[in-house]
């Protein structure tokens, strides 16, 4: 990996990042962005969005325990 992009990713999260990691779809992701359950995320490019980590972490965080919760997985 090159040091821009590692530089990137230590930075920020993309929306192909937290369906990977939380198991939800993109459509989800966007409906969590348009309803205002994840902070405001920076459009790179008409439908590209991105995050800024330290922002966002803590909506991750407790989306995960949720998801964990309603799965049946434990925390």
């Amino acid at each position: 990996m090159s040091i821009p992009q590692k530089e990137f990713n230590d930075r920020y999260v993309t929306t192909s990042e937290i369906v990977e990691t939380l198991g939800v779809s993109r459509s989800t992701v966007h409906t969590a962005r348009t309803t205002g359950r994840l902070p405001d995320a920076i459009d790179v490019h008409g439908n590209v969005f991105v995050w800024e980590r330290h922002k966002v972490q803590a909506y991750l965080d407790a989306w995960k325990v949720m998801l964990d919760t309603r799965r049946g997985a434990s925390a």
